[in-house]
């Protein structure tokens, strides 16, 4: 499979050019000095860029046909709008967070709060010094699945840390009287994301 990674010389787009190559994938690394209009086909494009490029990568996905994975956050409701035009006229894959652990975290917080509706529920996330978004998408995401599984018991707050060179901190706190439960996950290397962008881009 032909796959851009478009932002290849940032800090997840870098390692996902990599992984790629390593799975066998021909890959072209693409950055804001690249032209839309290259003459090869190309299967999906992957998006490490930020939500200010979200015009370019549309354009280059409209250009060349492609699938778009992307992993970017922070995007206006403008430019989520302008996605989901894409997505009907090519596959469109988009997430805050693409690992496995993640995934699971949410599925524990909704199963946990099914049960537990009327416990208190608070997030806590920690990233590197720099991240220019507040909340992360990855928190707000959990905090959506959280509000659905309370099923209108109560709010949930999240708090944000930004602070040293953390790869992302998400603890889900669940609390009532006399008890409570932490859930936490840690990155530990941006590997991660950029491995299951890569997925799903195969899946695609």
């Amino acid at each position: 499979m032909k796959i851009a990674v478009i932002g290849a010389k940032g800090r997840v787009g870098k390692i996902t050019a990599e992984i790629a190559r390593r799975r066998g994938h021909e890959v072209l690394e693409i950055d804001k000095d690249t032209k839309n209009e290259l003459n090869v086909k190309i299967d999906t494009a992957i998006d490490f860029t930020t939500a200010d490029a979200t015009d370019y990568v549309i354009k280059f996905c409209v250009a060349h046909r492609c699938n778009l994975v992307t992993g970017v956050t922070g995007r206006t409701a403008e430019q989520e709008d302008k996605l989901d035009e894409l997505g009907k006229k090519v596959k469109v894959v988009k997430s805050a967070n693409f690992s496995q652990g993640v995934d699971m975290l949410g599925k524990l917080c909704e199963t946990a709060l099914t049960e537990l509706k009327n416990w208190d529920c608070e997030i806590v996330e920690t990233h590197r010094k720099g991240k220019l978004d507040a909340p992360s998408g990855t928190a707000k995401t959990l905090a959506a699945t959280a509000c659905k599984a309370k099923g209108g018991f109560s709010t949930v707050t999240v708090h944000s840390v930004r602070a040293g060179s953390n790869y992302g901190k998400h603890e889900i706190i669940l609390a009532t009287d006399g008890e409570s439960i932490t859930i936490t996950h840690q990155a530990e290397n941006a590997e991660i994301f950029a491995r299951g962008a890569v997925i799903q881009a195969e899946k695609l």
